[in-house]
Parts: structure tokens; C-alpha cells; sequence
């Protein structure tokens, strides 16, 4: 199956233990919705959330190209690309509902904060098409990681899974962390206004 290739390209940072991890418990919302969120994403779903992730992505990406046809093209792939992402880790990491709508929010806040930095002309990290596997390992991981009571893939698992050097991940997950200055809360109703938004992109 072919995947993003992810390529290191983030500062390394100093390493900062996350000493407090929230928990998103999920009310207001249907039986349905909520037994979907709990379970394993479904292939729906996962394309839903691949459809809205590369629709502020590639305006970001491919806001240069100067030929429809060609940004097209290259937004296509790019939706190939993190679909099949998803579909490898809900297959070997059972990846739920609620971790791919907490990994949407934490990468649409990634480029939120890379916007807002490049305009204070700070030091940022800047997504492009070799690191844009990266950037969705370090949002899976942490969503993972404020989701779970108990982290099942460590780590260790995404380096081993997507070839990569652990140090590498480790100081690329600290990385991600500092560009969203250490908060990556999710709101509920936020959170269910997001998974709203998701699942309207499939009906579009």
C-alpha cells in the first residue's frame, strides 16, 4: 500500500515531558454517531476526513500553481495519499472516528499557528509536500495520545511502521507540540462541530 513517505525536515527542540493529557468524552451527540466515533474509523469516513484535511491543505501547498488542471492533479494525489495513510493505520492500528477528527483539528490548527507566525515573521515550521507525512504522524500521535486512557501505539510503532529514526519522531512530535505552544485542547463542542463539518464533506 502506498503511504505518505514522511521526511524530517522539523528543528529539532529539547525534549518536554507532557505531564497532563486530557481525555475528549464525547456527549451531545447520537447513539450512532457516538458508536461510530468509539469504533475503528470506517472507510466512509476516512475519505471524508481525507477530502476536508486536503481542502485547507493544498490551498496552502498549491496556492502558486499558476494552472488549474495542474493544482487539481496535485490535490488529487494528495487525497490518494492521506486516504491511504488512514486506511493503513485504521488496518494496523485500529485508528477510531474521534482520533481522525482530533488529528484534523491538530493539523488545521498547525497551519492556523504557521499563518499567524509567518505574519509575526517568527521561526515556524512550514509544511510541504516532503514533510507532510510527518506532520499527520505527529497529529495522529498526539491525538492518540489525548485520547486514550491507555496509548497503545507508542512511538516506537509509527518509526518502526513508516521507516523512521525514533530520535527523529520523538524531537518531530516535540516540534509539532511547540508550534501549537503546548495546546492542543479540544473543545466539545468544537469537536462535534468539526465531525459536522467532515461528515457534510462527504454529501457535498
Amino acid at each position: 500500500m502506498s503511504v505518505l513517505k514522511p521526511e524530517i525536515t522539523f528543528v529539532p527542540m529539547p525534549m518536554i515531558k507532557i505531564e497532563k493529557r486530557t481525555r475528549y468524552d464525547i456527549i451531545f451527540l447520537g447513539q450512532e454517531d457516538i458508536s461510530a466515533l468509539k469504533s475503528p474509523a470506517t472507510l466512509s469516513f476516512i475519505e471524508s476526513t481525507s477530502r476536508y484535511i486536503v481542502k485547507f491543505i493544498s490551498s496552502i501547498l498549491y496556492s502558486q500553481d499558476n494552472l488549474e488542471h495542474q493544482q487539481k492533479k496535485k490535490t488529487e494525489l494528495l487525497f490518494l495519499k492521506i486516504k491511504n495513510f488512514f486506511c493503513y493505520l485504521r488496518q494496523f492500528a485500529s485508528i477510531t472516528g474521534s482520533e481522525l477528527v482530533y488529528t484534523t483539528f491538530l493539523v488545521q490548527k498547525l497551519i492556523e499557528s504557521e499563518n499567524q507566525d509567518f505574519c509575526e515573521d517568527k521561526n515556524i515550521i512550514t509544511i510541504t509536500d516532503k514533510n507532510m507525512g510527518t506532520v499527520l504522524i505527529c497529529a495522529v500521535i498526539l491525538a492518540m495520545k489525548m485520547i486514550q486512557d491507555v496509548v497503545e501505539y507508542k512511538n516506537c510503532w509509527f518509526a518502526k511502521a513508516f521507516g523512521m529514526n525514533l530520535d527523529l519522531l520523538n524531537l518531530s512530535e516535540i516540534a509539532f507540540f511547540n508550534q501549537l505552544n503546548f495546546s492542543i485542547a479540544l473543545e466539545r463542542k468544537q469537536f462535534i462541530r468539526l465531525y459536522s463539518q467532515i461528515i457534510q464533506t462527504s454529501e457535498s
